[in-house]
């Protein structure tokens, strides 16, 4: 319906579409209460969809509008102040303001409505062309599909024609479905016990004849009197028949209602309650915090504080001042991984309610965690980057852990935002206090604490006492050539495991390479399989036989012989984790292993098991990928083993040093935190790069000053800010040109402003069957210090192709890039 303007309100709506523009929609006098923040269903071309609220407006500079539909909330689910938050990360970002609120909302809120096409009865000889036949007969073979399905069955061109003429002949009809919600309350058949049980039950002789000869149920309903019970829980313990229930319920003796559940993810892993005498150093750093959050003013901090140094103590005692102050805070963790120790910490120290988000939560669960942060029941939410956008009022505190990670940086899709710079601006926005914390900081936030943008707060020791580990480098080169039987461990690493678990000790290995082999090679011709999605070598799994792509998922058997020229010369090149767990078996036969990686990790809790096993020492080898390097405390831990150091340091990026410093640091400080003392063994082929030699030290310091005059001689951050824009095609000739076509006037008229660096295929030139060009931008930061004037002239070359929907066609655009060419 569209309407004509007679006193009538306009509503700004945005969607979860790359449309860097609000749409208008008048405000029937029915949802006069309308303001930003609210959710609405609304007709959008063919579509009916769920858009956002922005603005509300008294004029519309079109003639007519359609009208919203429906309004999908009793309040405003998006307050004021986060929008603003998601409107500044749209403009940084550069992406539309509809994805940016879809960060401030649950998951599966999205209600929409979809056409499912039918045939009215099938006419063979009915007098149509030869394309409306086509699709005809399409719809008549497949019934009942929606309108996407039979487009991309017909062909893009001039399919809503056809339809529309198939339509006016009655041949096809549409059928409208409805899509609710996915998520919402849960709700559930509870027993409600009342107080004044004794006194109900005494004026029904019938149930007291029951209570004599069940006095076990009399027994129950008094111990639960006032208490609210599940009934499938209420059956279990009674053993009574539901139909007996019933009958309690229809003489009010009990009554039975629909409660709603709250879903919380579980949570194995316990830590006691603790009281913690803080050395000197934390108390230093406690007070520095305790006098900002006194001011009611932003601050930033970088605490930098070595593995083990308690970090999280002093995040713990700062967050009981921001509690006591009737304020909220956010703790975001980097890995998923973390999360259960987190978390028990942290409820081993309130009485609290403390909320929980992570990726392995069900939609339901992150509905509960979210509404209850909505409703005010809780005040410390803890996770990864999506935490931050938790509701919560009166914010006072924000802990960015382990800040360097790159897990803080969204990578799949828009907005491409960095959560740590997101919690500083969010933050100064509720005048609140952020702690960014690490063993081995960003060079961005050393390097702003240089220049006194956060204040640098340091923890040089170990809060319990005790040394970091002696750290051994073992060259591979030297070592491989006197045994050339074991490839997996040196002599060195198997020693030093031989030792750790004849002592009853325990040893973490990290290799950060998942699967058996890198990659099968025939070795008569040299060939290896590929994906044929994506342009990388296919990686070999035996648990089932199979070559995988660990980009797009494709999953082959793996052959016997070459595929090329059928030798049977096949050889497993380089070293996953499943090769290294077999090895394991062979050299301690007698140990329990646990693996830890992304293909034993899939399940819902299996992160919390593993780490609860392992911590109750029903495991004395703990195997796995960088998920194991931060963050995790064992105290029986004295044996940490790094196989290979070099994954990772051919990668063409600038950060390739810096995060290998970083993981070999973080894993390092795994061993020793408790009263005993702990080993590194890191086996290496390039023992001379300086990222390896200076983790032997755990020394940061030196290691920053001597890479980040590397980053200044070449202008890299944190001299500067980057964007990085990915053009994607299933044609290459199509993603050469549309590349060449973006950098071409960039270079043009950003002389000043940016450096240009490409058109050159990405990294990994060939992804999910898509051929991908880059483009690099390099703001100067004297003529440009913001970054405004280059994204304004990136927009504007950007314009003509995300304003025109094109299939074949895909931009990408990163501001900010976690990885850089």
């Amino acid at each position: 319906m569209e309407s004509v303007f007679f006193n009538m309100q306009f509503a700004e709506v945005v969607f979860n579409l790359p449309l860097n523009h609000s749409f208008t929609y008048g405000i029937p006098p029915v949802y006069s209460f309308l303001t930003p923040g609210y959710r609405v269903l609304v007709p959008f071309g063919k579509r009916v969809i769920t858009g956002v609220v922005t603005a509300i407006k008294e004029k519309s500079e079109f003639k007519s509008v359609k009208d919203i539909i429906d309004v999908l909330d009793e309040k405003a689910l998006i307050k004021p102040q986060m929008l603003e938050l998601t409107k500044w990360i749209s403009e940084y970002y550069l992406s539309s303001w509809g994805q940016a609120v879809q960060l401030a909302l649950p998951k599966g809120l999205d209600e929409f409505e979809s056409e499912r096409i039918h045939i009215v009865e099938e006419k063979a000889d009915a007098d149509l062309s030869e394309k409306q036949r086509e699709l005809y007969f399409l719809i008549a073979d497949n019934p009942g599909q929606s309108k996407t399905y039979y487009r991309k069955k017909f062909g893009t061109s001039s399919f809503y024609s056809v339809l529309n003429i198939l339509k006016n002949k009655n041949l096809v009809y549409a059928e409208v479905e409805k899509k609710s919600a996915s998520v919402g309350t849960l709700l559930r058949d509870f027993v409600i016990v009342p107080k004044d049980y004794n006194s109900i039950k005494s004026k029904s002789p019938d149930f007291l004849k029951y209570t004599n000869k069940r006095p076990e149920i009399d027994a129950f309903l008094q111990l639960h009197s006032g208490s609210n019970i599940l009934v499938s829980d209420f059956l279990k313990h009674t053993k009574m028949a539901r139909a007996t229930l019933q009958k309690m319920h229809q003489y009010n003796i009990i009554k039975i209602e629909q409660l709603a559940v709250d879903r919380k993810p579980e949570v194995s892993f316990s830590e006691k309650k603790q009281d913690f005498i803080l050395v000197p150093e934390q108390l230093a750093v406690l007070e520095k915090l305790k006098d900002a959050v006194d001011k009611n003013s932003y601050k930033s901090f970088l605490l930098h504080g070595i593995t083990g140094s308690g970090k999280t103590v002093v995040y713990i005692e700062i967050l009981k001042k921001i509690i006591s102050l009737g304020k909220s805070a956010v703790i975001l963790i980097p890995e998923i991984a973390l999360t259960p120790q987190t978390v028990s910490r942290f409820e081993a120290a309130f009485n609290e309610e403390i909320a929980v988000f992570h990726s392995k939560m069900s939609a339901g669960q992150r509905y509960d965690a979210w509404m209850a942060c909505y409703k005010g029941q809780v005040k410390i939410v803890i996770g990864p980057r999506s935490a931050l956008f938790a509701p919560l009022e009166n914010l006072g505190l924000i802990v960015v852990d382990e800040e360097h990670e790159q897990s803080y940086k969204q990578t799949e899709s828009a907005p491409l935002y960095h959560a740590r710079d997101v919690a500083l601006y969010w933050a100064k926005m509720h005048e609140a206090v952020v702690v960014l914390g690490s063993a081995t900081p960003s060079f961005e936030s050393y390097y702003n604490a240089q220049n006194q943008r956060h204040e640098l707060l340091e923890i040089k020791n170990r809060a319990t006492k005790a040394l970091l580990p002696e750290v051994h480098l073992v060259d591979m080169r030297k070592s491989r050539g006197r045994d050339t039987q074991n490839h997996v461990f040196s002599p060195l690493l198997l020693d030093k495991m031989k030792f750790t678990l004849s002592a009853g000790e325990q040893v973490i290995l990290m290799q950060n390479r998942r699967g058996f082999a890198s990659f099968q090679q025939c070795m008569n011709c040299g060939f290896i399989p590929k994906c044929t999605e994506c342009e990388v070598s296919l990686t070999y799994h035996t648990f089932d036989n199979k070559l995988r792509c660990h980009y797009c998922g494709l999953t082959i058997s793996a052959s016997v012989q070459c595929a090329n020229c059928g030798s049977d010369d096949i050889d497993n090149k380089g070293i996953g984790t499943q090769r290294i767990q077999d090895e394991l078996a062979s050299h301690f036969p007698d140990a329990n292993v646990l693996r830890m990686d992304q293909d034993t990790t899939r399940g819902k809790n299996a992160h919390d098991q593993l780490l609860s096993a392992f911590r109750e020492h029903k495991a004395d080898i703990l195997l796995g990928t960088q998920m194991i390097a931060k963050g995790l405390d064992f105290e029986n831990v004295t044996l940490v083993g790094v196989i290979s150091a070099d994954v990772g340091l051919g990668i063409p990026d600038f950060r390739s040093g810096e995060r290998i410093f970083q993981l070999l640091s973080q894993v390092a400080g795994r061993s020793g935190r408790g009263s005993k003392p702990g080993q590194v063994v890191i086996q290496t082929y390039q023992i001379e790069h300086y990222a390896i030699q200076f983790a032997k030290d755990h020394d940061y310091r030196g290691f920053y000053s001597n890479e980040i005059k590397h980053r200044e001689v070449y202008n890299y951050p944190p001299f500067n800010r980057m964007i990085q824009i990915t053009v994607s095609s299933a044609n290459i000739s199509d993603a050469i040109s549309r590349a060449r076509d973006i950098a071409i006037p960039i270079r043009k008229n950003g002389v000043y402003i940016c450096d240009v660096i490409g058109p050159a295929p990405a990294t990994i030139s060939k992804l999910k069957n898509l051929y991908r060009w880059q483009i690099s931008l390099k703001i100067n930061r004297k003529y440009d210090p913001s970054g405004i004037k280059t994204k304004e002239l990136l927009q504007n070359v950007l314009k003509p192709y995300t304003s025109a929907k094109n299939n074949n066609i895909f931009l990408n655009v990163d501001v900010d890039p976690a990885f850089g060419t």
